[in-house]
């Protein structure tokens, strides 16, 4: 029998002393207290009920409103857009949407799912969810290793599975997406013309990378996948829908929205940049996959270091895949390497990973269409994330790599430690450069939220990925220790930004942005009464902005918690 996932307490809404004693619960949790249980249970006198009678309420509170709302919705927009378990035969599409398992429908049953045809149905389903304080969540591609932040326990889930088209306007030289498109349909859709929107590296992943910031074969030479912009319809927390541009009355909500993920409002219309990246016909770039002994791994972490510090190269990609399988647990690299021009100058952007013995490897010519759909990654197992960011360093240099061969000696280590785990399936360490290129695009382009200080060196933006074995659905304690020990000791480089889209659902990657104070005011501005956070599960880290009336710091036996007590 699958074992079944636990809920994080803080994904229902509850009020009143039940609310007090969630959201202590979330702080203990969150902050991880020394003697945490123990200073909860000390808490307790803050409450008449126990704690089992406390969890009750909670989701019984949280049921019944969303029950209510769930029928009001039904009423408003019909059956056949909002559907129930009991109700629709879509109901189990849209609750098995999620890339994750961990997100399906065996952890998370939505009391009902709006299948969005319009942004109107969207701004419908905000204005009763506001209305009645119910919780809810929004899938787009689902493509999101953070458990309980696409899809919703005892609340709505807004679906984008019918909003998927995509279109180019050769006179404004733009892409429009709505936001249940996935970047392979929509590179495949824009070839014919010869031009591709700035998306994602994996086909599969959907817009959801976009309010991540968004890595893009083509970021080196213009920037994040967000700060190709143009324009964006989006619905507000209490159902306004508005159009945000760079220049209009909304541009501070159009530059948050740049990594802001889904704390600002629901995006139902994305028109962005296109690139000319040329037709199928066109084989404009150069390279492919390169794969490398656990042998030459020291020299390989130093190759990327080195070229995360010094390329200014825009026309050249690079991104590192190492991969452990259970139970075999031997390494396996792989780096891609493509450059958009000629075999000379790929061999002339990579001589130093080129100079590197490798195993294998498989050059050749690749049209843009041909390098989009080159990777794709397996669904239907249970996968969490976790980030950290490594300045590069300069070759011919006496500046080391340590940091590079420390964290790659923790991810080992992490392999060793489960090595008889029989949850595991494979884990994955990944090293995406952000070059300096990429920073001066991003400012050059409005700014972002994200970016450190314009002149800040390259960086390597490092995910660690633990994905359990198909059928297990629930993390094992013991692996989620581990991971987290990883989290808390992996060298990250102070003043460098973390990666939202690869970042654990408990790092504060908003607090590591360059502009985490525009995000905090932007924020303040659009939902004041904090409705986001206390209602859909997104990144830490604007729970501060809530009026003092509904937010409190708070201070237990002389621990001073980071987080403040929100009602």
């Amino acid at each position: 029998m699958p074992r079944k996932a636990k809920r994080p307490l803080y994904s229902v809404s509850i009020r009143g002393e039940a609310r007090l004693y969630w959201k202590l619960n979330v702080i203990v949790a969150r902050t991880r207290i020394p003697n945490g249980p123990k200073v909860l249970a000390q808490l307790t006198s803050l409450n008449p009920h126990d704690q089992s009678q406390n969890s009750s309420v909670a989701s019984s509170s949280a049921a019944t409103i969303a029950v209510q709302t769930c029928q009001q919705l039904q009423q408003s927009l019909g059956p056949t857009i909002v559907q129930t378990s009991t109700s629709g035969s879509d109901y189990i599409l849209g609750a098995n949407g999620a890339w994750s398992t961990f997100n399906t429908e065996v952890n998370y049953q939505p009391t009902c799912i709006v299948f969005a045809n319009e942004a109107e149905h969207v701004q419908t389903a905000m204005k009763t969810i506001y209305q009645n304080e119910a919780d809810y969540a929004v899938q787009a591609g689902g493509h999101s290793g953070m458990t309980g932040w696409n899809t919703i326990q005892d609340g709505v889930l807004i679906s984008f599975k019918n909003m998927n088209t995509s279109s180019y306007d050769p006179d404004h030289d733009t892409i429009t997406m709505l936001p249940g498109v996935r970047w392979g349909e929509v590179i495949t859709e824009m070839e014919p013309f010869g031009v591709a929107p700035v998306g994602g590296r994996i086909s599969e992943v959907g817009t959801g990378l976009l309010l991540g910031g968004g890595l893009s074969f083509l970021s080196s030479a213009e920037g994040y996948a967000s700060d190709n912009y143009v324009s964006l319809d989006v619905v507000l927390v209490d159902g306004t829908l508005v159009t945000a541009t760079a220049d209009n009355e909304y541009q501070d909500l159009f530059k948050a929205l740049k990594g802001g993920a889904n704390r600002f409002g629901i995006v139902t219309r994305y028109e962005v940049k296109a690139v000319h990246t040329g037709t199928k016909e066109e084989k404009r770039w150069w390279g492919g996959l390169f794969v490398y002994p656990n042998s030459s791994s020291e020299a390989l972490l130093g190759a990327i270091a080195h070229y995360t510090h010094d390329t200014n190269d825009t026309n050249a990609v690079m991104v590192t895949v190492i991969m452990t399988t259970w139970p075999n647990l031997e390494p396996s690299i792989s780096v891609l390497l493509v450059y958009n021009g000629t075999e000379a100058s790929f061999n002339n952007a990579f001589a130093e990973f080129l100079s590197i013995p490798y195993t294998s490897s498989s050059p050749g010519s690749l049209s843009f269409l041909e390098l989009s759909n080159a990777v794709h990654f397996p669904s239907g197992m249970g996968t969490l994330f976790s980030a950290s960011s490594l300045a590069g360093t300069p070759a011919n240099s006496d500046v080391s790599v340590d940091d590079y061969l420390e964290l790659y000696r923790q991810y080992n280590n992490f392999s060793s430690a489960f090595a008889s785990s029989p949850d595991i399936g494979f884990t994955l360490l990944d090293f995406s450069p952000v070059l300096q290129s990429q920073i001066r695009a991003g400012y050059k382009k409005g700014g972002n939220p994200i970016n450190p200080p314009l002149g800040t060196t390259g960086y390597s933006i490092v995910l660690f990925q633990v994905t359990y074995r198909e059928g297990v659905t629930q993390t094992a304690e013991d692996v989620e220790d581990g991971r987290q020990f990883w989290i808390d000791n992996a060298p990250s480089t102070p003043g460098l930004p973390l990666f939202l889209s690869e970042a654990d659902a408990a790092q504060q990657v908003f607090a590591t942005y360059g502009e985490y104070d525009f995000l905090k005011q932007v924020y303040a501005k659009y939902d004041p009464t904090g409705f986001n956070v206390r209602h859909t599960e997104g990144p830490l880290g604007l729970e501060s902005v809530l009026a003092p009336s509904i937010c409190e710091p708070l201070s237990i036996f002389n621990y001073s918690l980071p987080l403040p007590l929100c009602f």
